[in-house]
């Protein structure tokens, strides 16, 4: 693992660690899990990812799986409410950052999917697309990234602002699953 890929990892760890615990993600990685918690763990990835795509204005072959799972479930991704909370990302180490996360996020997707198989019987065919990045050769999409972040990442300024990002996006995301944890209370 390169240097920069071990900053974005420290910098990241804390929020990473605490997003495993989510109560709004926690479903995802439970055998118990329902129709209605997977919904909802989606609908909260939805409103993360939507906008950070867009910022991006690239990969959104994923967020396109990501819809139509949400589709089969039931739920209209337009209805959908986003963050607006987001740091810049106006800068190439900053997308650099945003990426690494978004891709990150395929990856413990990916060992997410067999148990959701297992509980409700969606697959890369139907209903969990978005978790298997069906059709995405995220394997390789990871390696180039990888490269990239060695490259462009080797000054110190672009790492910093790298790093920061990272953990903005992280901290974004734990702020956005409470508020939404939140939200959830009150309609129910």
């Amino acid at each position: 693992m390169g240097p920069a890929r071990q900053a974005l990892r420290a910098a990241t760890r804390e929020s990473h660690d605490r997003l495993d615990k989510a109560a709004v993600l926690q479903p995802l990685v439970r055998p118990d899990i329902t129709a209605d918690q997977y919904a909802r763990a989606l609908a909260v990835l939805y409103g993360f990812h939507a906008p950070v795509e867009r910022a991006l204005g690239e990969g959104a072959a994923r967020l396109a799986l990501l819809r139509e799972d949400l589709r089969v479930l039931g739920t209209d991704p337009d209805r959908l409410p986003e963050m607006t909370d987001l740091p810049p990302l106006d800068s190439a180490p900053a997308r650099l950052a945003a990426r690494y996360v978004l891709d990150g996020s395929a990856h413990g997707g990916r060992a997410m999917l067999p148990g959701i198989t297992r509980a409700l019987g969606f697959d890369a065919r139907r209903g969990a697309r978005f978790l298997a990045s069906d059709g995405l050769d995220m394997a390789g999409a990871w390696k180039a990234l990888m490269v990239r972040l060695e490259e462009e990442l080797a000054d110190p300024a672009a790492l910093a602002t790298a790093c920061a990002t990272a953990a903005a996006l992280f901290a974004a995301l734990e702020g956005w699953t409470a508020v939404e944890r939140w939200m959830g209370e009150q309609r129910g």
